[in-house]
């Protein structure tokens, strides 16, 4: 049976799914990338950024300058020289730039407390992130802004209001961001200065044991604005083949509300685990990366999900531990930042992937202009 299946939801049942073995999943690391507050897994170990790259790969000094962005911006928990034992992430992460197709890379903002996602709005010409905190039972995370140039830096969701955001995105049309809670296991919207902040869903009580239960941790988000709809990934367990992906309104249905809501719509289940999320509205397509195990895991995929019978497939694989992605549909291309210290770019068709930058960070989300 394939590790990855379409599941059919209908009236709120769940029609297909997978149960996979239980007991390799207890011998799997944990999450290496909570937060500050738990212990530095083997993969830090094993796979020190700068030492060693996947098979394949095509290590670039950044020489295709055709076709490429004006700018990359991509995140850094830490560098490698600034890990130790006794403090994981700590406030060592930083906004990253590069102006040429990843040759040269600039630090525009630093002393950040776990940076996760991030996103551009265009309109406005300034970029927005999370930062996880440092702890995964405390709501020390927060939602930030700044200008390009990584001046005028504002709060836009403090401490106090959020657990561990992740990926973000931007619906410029309409001045909102879209993010999700990991801990917090919801998917949020607030406006660009913060005002507005609703859960559109709940998957759980933060109160209770819910909290422990990786199955309901969101993620990764995308949103179709043309559409009305907005689609999230729930991990599932580090290497547990439990993650699955989904999709809602963007506008409530009456009478409901985040933990009740009756449109939710469960497009795969199975996945090794999903994190992060890029939609192309124009074609219907739906991206993301994995971090699961091997082969289907630590791979960027991609589905067309406009027919009855959405098929998954795999552009690239051997990743290490990637998190965020970008689409640059107008090139025909998505970057991906790994754990491992690279940031790579890989053709739309899954024709090529390469290694425009690496360095001795560990690398999260990456927004393009």
């Amino acid at each position: 049976m394939s590790p990855i299946q379409l599941q059919a939801y209908q009236d709120g049942h769940i029609l297909e799914n997978l149960s996979p073995d239980d007991d390799y999943v207890k011998m799997q690391d944990l999450d290496p990338t909570p937060t500050a507050a738990r212990p530095r897994s083997n993969y830090f170990e094993q796979w020190k950024p700068g030492t060693q790259t996947s098979n394949g790969d095509l290590l670039s000094s950044g020489t295709k300058e055709q076709n490429c962005p004006h700018e990359i911006y991509f995140l850094e928990l830490a560098r490698s020289s600034e890990i130790t034992n006794d403090d994981f992430f700590g406030q060592n992460g930083r906004i990253l730039r590069s102006m040429d197709g990843g040759k040269s890379v600039t630090a525009l903002v630093s002393d950040l407390r776990g940076p996760d996602g991030i996103e551009i709005s265009q309109s406005t010409g300034r970029m927005f992130w999370t930062n996880m905190g440092l702890g995964t039972s405390i709501q020390d995370g927060s939602v930030m802004s700044a200008n390009l140039d990584g001046s005028d830096i504002k709060t836009i969701i403090p401490e106090g209001s959020v657990y561990t955001p992740k990926q973000l995105t931007v619906d410029d049309q309409n001045h909102e961001l879209y993010f999700c809670d990991r801990e917090g296991m919801s998917v949020k919207r607030c406006d660009f200065n913060g005002q507005n902040n609703e859960i559109l869903v709940l998957r759980g009580d933060y109160t209770s044991n819910d909290i422990e239960d990786p199955t309901r941790w969101c993620v990764g988000i995308a949103v179709d604005v043309k559409h009305g709809k907005f689609y999230w990934t729930q991990k599932g367990p580090n290497r547990g083949g439990k993650g699955r992906i989904f999709r809602a309104n963007i506008d409530m249905p009456f009478g409901q509300n985040a933990f009740n809501r009756s449109d939710i719509e469960t497009f795969f289940v199975g996945l090794s685990e999903p994190i992060d999320l890029g939609f192309v509205s124009e074609t219907q397509t739906l991206y993301w990366t994995d971090r699961g195990a091997h082969p289907s895991g630590n791979t960027l995929n991609k589905a067309y999900i406009g027919g009855k019978s959405p098929r998954v497939q795999i552009l690239a694989r051997q990743f290490h531990e990637p998190i965020g992605l970008k689409v640059d549909s107008i090139n025909q291309q998505v970057y991906v930042p790994d754990l491992g210290g690279s940031l790579y770019r890989v053709r739309m068709d899954g024709g090529e992937k390469e290694v425009i930058y690496r360095g001795d960070g560990f690398y999260t989300g990456i927004a393009v202009v």
